[in-house]
């Protein structure tokens, strides 16, 4: 189990709109907390291998007002024998605009380290990126800043806040995101809806897509993420699966507190 955030990061689904990077006010909040276990496929066994959660507090951060986006992904001590995780995110996003202030990762991965910063400046169109890991020195990168462009973290966030009343299967969008030392094009197609029972029992009306990875980090390429986001104003993933180098991963969601909305798609 590696980079667990980044595979909530590649899961994503926007508007049929090329070009727009409009989003809906209110759709997550001052809070607002979300957990998943997921789950690793040990051969023909599926083993609970750790646990990622993602928070939002809203701050003043650079005298702005913003939302402080914070994720980690963790395994559980069991877990640690084979393969320990332990992965921290943070994402400054203003929020008016939505557009990412600062960006923090710090992973640690079976003994792999990295550190990445990215800096966003769209007084001089640029993105300052940083990054470290236990074995390369420190380098730093200049980026362009492209038209709608996030770090990993807060394109989660602007994807839930998306319209998604005139969502249409087939539709297929590329959204740039700036991992660590470049930007990449993640490909999505949605679906359509179903309906999907958590590991607690409870049903879930959701909007059903599918993203292509980037290969060459842990996963296969041309290998698509399946995603399910409850069918509601909260747009909460509720299941996701991937395929990686060395198996199969897969997220239940654990835990909602502190919604905005209404978990109307909960089947009764």
């Amino acid at each position: 189990m590696k980079k667990l955030v980044i595979i909530f990061s590649f899961s994503l689904f926007v508007t049929a709109i090329q070009g727009q990077c409009n989003f809906i006010q209110g759709v997550f909040g001052d809070g607002e907390e979300i957990s998943y276990t997921v789950s690793y496929n040990w051969g023909p066994v599926w083993v609970d291998a750790g646990l990622v959660k993602f928070s939002v507090t809203n701050e003043v951060y650079k005298n702005k007002d913003v939302w402080h986006l914070k994720a980690s992904g963790k395994t559980f001590t069991s877990y640690d024998l084979f393969f320990k995780v332990h992965d921290y995110y943070d994402s400054w996003v203003d929020r008016t605009t939505f557009t990412p202030i600062d960006f923090k990762r710090h992973i640690f991965e079976g003994g792999y380290t990295l550190l990445n910063t990215l800096n966003f400046e769209p007084q001089n169109k640029r993105v300052i990126s940083n990054t470290k890991t236990n074995d390369n020195p420190q380098r730093k990168d200049t980026f362009s800043i492209k038209y709608c462009s996030f770090d990993m973290l807060s394109a989660i966030y602007y994807v839930r806040s998306l319209d998604f009343s005139n969502i249409q299967k087939d539709i297929i969008k590329n959204i740039p995101v700036l991992i660590d030392d470049g930007y990449y094009g993640i490909i999505v197609r949605t679906i359509g809806k179903e309906t999907v029972e958590n590991t607690d029992g409870k049903k879930y009306r959701c909007i059903k897509f599918a993203a292509k990875m980037v290969q060459g980090t842990i996963f296969r390429g041309d290998e698509d993420v399946l995603v399910w986001v409850t069918d509601d104003d909260n747009r909460i993933p509720i299941y996701i699966e991937a395929k990686i180098l060395v198996g199969t991963i897969k997220a239940y969601l654990r835990e909602a507190k502190g919604v905005s909305h209404p978990m109307t798609s909960m089947v009764k």
